[in-house]
């Protein structure tokens, strides 16, 4: 596995332990596991290395993706942020677009890049 690769799976999964952190804190985390679900559904069929994306109480993992990348997985990096797209999507559907500018904009902030 090149450490292009890798280093683009552990960014992506620092920003998403992050934005499932500050998802629970105002959703709860039966709802934002629920709303993980969603997103990985709507994604599933154009980017069959999101259902290896793991979640639950504890957060989110892309631990199985880190190993399994060796499979040949294309466009990570696009699965990665079409998956931030709709979930902030559907967060500012269900908080409202003011907290989910909150979270957007914390993103920007740590982790840089636009979304």
């Amino acid at each position: 596995m090149g450490e292009v690769t890798k280093d683009v799976i552990v960014r992506y999964e620092t920003l998403l332990k992050e934005m499932w952190s500050e998802s629970a804190k105002y959703l709860g985390i039966l709802s934002t596991n629920l709303l993980v679900e969603r997103v990985i559904w709507e994604l599933s069929q154009e980017y069959p290395a999101i259902q290896l994306l793991k979640y639950g109480p504890e957060g989110i993992s892309c631990t199985q993706i880190l190993t399994s990348v060796e499979k040949g997985f294309n466009d990570l990096e696009e699965m990665f942020m079409k998956f931030i797209t709709r979930y902030v999507s559907i967060l500012a559907k269900l908080l409202g677009h003011e907290r989910a500018e909150e979270i957007r904009k914390k993103i920007i902030t740590e982790f840089g890049g636009a979304f």
